[in-house]
């Protein structure tokens, strides 16, 4: 069926390039799928941390792995260093169930995510998984590695233009500019999350990314649901990791809300016509 307004030749052309954004996609999930698994098993669990064998060599600092439990449920760990042979990994989540012989995978790619526009609005973990309630995350067609590597200093652009954080007494007294960096601190109760949602519900920006790490589990919801608002939600990606989770999740959520936030910095701009 042709749409009327349109020739022939440019409703095949937007058919054409339909089919070809099609294979892109398909290209790129297939591209993802492993050619092997590198796989170990587990010699030794002291405390939190747990020693591989058979696949350190092929892993090295850094390296995403997961073991399986005796349950069959899988704990994502980080190789963090090597002894007697052994690789020495930290996991993201609890030991439980974690013992002698337990399967350890390694993945083959480097961690990455893959963030899209379907993300605002949306509430998740340190690893990427939606803690909101609202089904899964579709995943964007680019990857942003956890750990990207900051440009020369010769290479980096200059501060832009001015900033309009939303609050006249931050824009009068500490002006900000687009690239600039500012810091908040101040004792418990006395306004930092209320000021920070205030400034992710008027801040003049596209897209806000918040990392609440270390907060406690009572107050994430209250900053969602009272500070930040269905308004300040709506443009807004929260990762969340709190005080009661393990060092490395909280560390992960960090490296998380900075690629995420890349990938906000790269995203297309939206202009309107009055």
């Amino acid at each position: 069926m042709v749409r009327l307004g349109t020739s022939p030749a440019q409703h095949f052309g937007e058919a054409a390039t339909t089919l070809a954004t099609s294979l892109r996609n398909v290209v790129g999930e297939i591209e993802k799928i492993p050619e092997y698994t590198l796989y170990g098993r587990v010699s030794a669990v002291l405390g939190m941390l747990i020693e591989t064998g058979g696949a350190q060599r092929g892993v090295s600092i850094g390296d995403r792995c997961h073991v399986l439990t005796r349950q069959g449920k899988r704990v994502a760990c980080e190789v963090v260093g090597f002894k007697n042979d052994r690789a020495l990994a930290m996991p993201f989540g609890s030991v439980d169930g974690i013992g002698i012989g337990c399967r350890v995978d390694v993945a083959e790619a480097a961690p990455a995510v893959y963030p899209s526009d379907a993300w605002l609005g949306r509430v998740i973990n340190a690893m990427g998984e939606p803690v909101d309630g609202k089904g899964p995350l579709p995943e964007g067609p680019i990857a942003y590695p956890l750990r990207c590597a900051p440009p020369p200093a010769h290479r980096r652009r200059r501060l832009g233009a001015k900033l309009d954080l939303g609050v006249r007494a931050i824009n009068t007294f500490l002006t900000t500019c687009q690239g600039q960096r500012m810091g908040i601190f101040a004792g418990s109760g006395v306004g930092k999350s209320i000021l920070m949602s205030m400034m992710a519900r008027y801040t003049a920006s596209d897209v806000t990314v918040i990392g609440l790490v270390g907060e406690r589990g009572r107050e994430v919801q209250e900053f969602i649901t009272d500070d930040l608002g269905a308004e300040g939600l709506a443009r807004s990606v929260v990762i969340v990791a709190t005080g009661d989770e393990p060092p490395l999740q909280r560390r992960q959520a960090a490296y998380l809300t900075l690629s995420v936030a890349e990938s906000g910095r790269t995203r297309p701009t939206t202009t309107t016509s009055a």
